[in-house]
């Protein structure tokens, strides 16, 4: 047990043993600290409680903590919801932008440098072929950020991100909605 600076600990030897048990009848209202020391408490008085009670305080409190070390610190429910929005407004962006696309611009130069060997052949002289492919991925990455492919490239990502928050939801909401059924506190925490 802590030691008494704290004010609940500093009064927890005066409360009654009704008050006690009602830290342990009533867990889910009071902070684990405080239910496991008046559970500590009361076995130091000599009134011990059953291991079924324990076991459900132990697990509601073990639930609880994962709940919050859960990604983000949000409910299930909201992670899906916020998938479905996500999903919802990146879908309509990249339909947007499909739309508005301008067609592709020529060339700057007139003609496409890849197309002369003379080209070519200077990028392989000057930085051999990593030069070349180095070249080829920059240009395609630039290319995925103008125009039609513009809303190809939202769409997935927006799919990707959506995905995720989805399935980050989907799993832990079903073993939360399964143990919301059950009463949180036992209805009997002597027997």
């Amino acid at each position: 047990m802590p030691p008494l600076d704290g004010p609940f600990y500093a009064r927890l030897l005066t409360l009654s043993d009704a008050e006690l048990c009602n830290y342990v009848h009533h867990y889910s209202h009071y902070q684990v600290e405080a239910v496991y020391a008046a559970i500590a408490e009361l076995h130091t008085r000599g009134l011990p409680l059953s291991h079924d009670a324990l076991a459900e305080i132990a697990r509601y409190f073990t639930r609880k903590e994962q709940q919050r070390m859960r990604p983000f610190n949000l409910e299930p429910r909201q992670l899906r919801w916020l998938s479905y929005v996500l999903c919802t407004l990146g879908i309509g962006l990249a339909i947007f932008l499909y739309v508005t696309a301008s067609p592709p611009t020529h060339q700057p130069l007139g003609y496409d440098p890849f197309a002369s060997k003379k080209y070519v052949r200077e990028l392989e002289l000057y930085g051999g072929k990593i030069n070349i492919l180095a070249v080829e991925l920059h240009q395609w990455l630039a290319s995925l950020w103008r125009g039609k492919m513009l809303a190809y490239t939202i769409a997935c990502l927006t799919i990707l991100l959506s995905s995720l928050l989805w399935f980050l939801g989907s799993p832990s909401a079903s073993d939360i909605d399964t143990h919301a059924e059950k009463p949180h506190a036992p209805s009997d925490a002597w027997s």
